[in-house]
């Protein structure tokens, strides 16, 4: 085989969980390793696969991520020959309380407050999602727009332009705490991978892929089954190999 073909993968949870919870980085049946087993059938290429993954990411979080994390910057995307966006699902997520209460909650003290705060958020969010409908999102569109579009031109500035990019459209859910309803999820794609494409990158539209297995998401109602991560990773291989998919770009 020729050089290696270096593949960096920022995402979130999605990237390192299955139906039965979160699993170690090589485990064969997460989409990032389908894709990369892909790849190598398709380039004729090893694939030197590295995922920068963290629970619930978001927008902002990788935009800090890719400005701020030396290591993320210049040892991983940087120098990446394809690089994979796996993020946006959390901020079309429907709004229950703000998520400022979330980035305080570790900082509260003493221990029992924070642990009072913590039990009385979890049980709250869904019936404030339920009472507002689960029409309002995490991140504001307008928000996200931004964010999502400095995320996208910094990454591809990474690699100087040169590497093949590519951006997975959000997921949806059946999850309780988020309301058990998804009514702004096609808006919310749409959206998204439009600015995908307006940025130059190939959209990977996901929700289609991972909705034939909806009955058999991991008990959160969020995470994807075996089948699914397989689905998803057969799509992005292909849209990194420039062979078309459905709704790329």
């Amino acid at each position: 085989m020729s050089e290696s073909l270096r593949v960096a993968v920022v995402g979130d949870s999605l990237t390192f969980t299955d139906a039965t919870g979160p699993q170690l980085p090589d485990h064969p049946g997460l989409w990032p390793n389908v894709m990369a087993r892909a790849l190598e059938r398709l380039t004729g290429r090893e694939v030197a696969l590295t995922v920068w993954a963290r629970p619930s990411a978001d927008a902002l979080e990788a935009w800090l991520a890719l400005t701020r994390d030396r290591h993320l910057m210049y040892d991983v995307v940087g120098p990446a020959d394809v690089v994979v966006l796996a993020l946006g699902s959390f901020d079309h997520a429907p709004r229950g309380i703000p998520p400022m209460v979330e980035h305080v909650l570790p900082r509260l003290r003493p221990t029992w407050l924070r642990h009072t705060v913590r039990r009385a958020v979890r049980s709250w969010h869904p019936w404030i999602v339920r009472a507002r409908g689960a029409r309002g999102v995490r991140t504001p569109p307008k928000v996200f727009a931004a964010r999502y579009g400095r995320v996208l031109d910094q990454a591809k500035g990474l690699t100087m332009g040169r590497a093949t990019c590519v951006a997975l459209g959000p997921t949806s859910h059946r999850a309780r705490q988020h309301g058990g309803r998804h009514p702004r999820r096609a808006e919310s794609e749409t959206r998204q991978l439009d600015l995908v494409r307006t940025h130059g990158w190939t959209a990977v539209p996901v929700w289609e892929l991972v909705e034939p297995f909806a009955d058999r998401l991991n008990p959160d109602g969020v995470h994807w089954p075996t089948e699914a991560h397989a689905a998803v990773g057969d799509a992005v291989a292909a849209a990194a190999a420039g062979i078309p998919v459905g709704g790329g770009a």
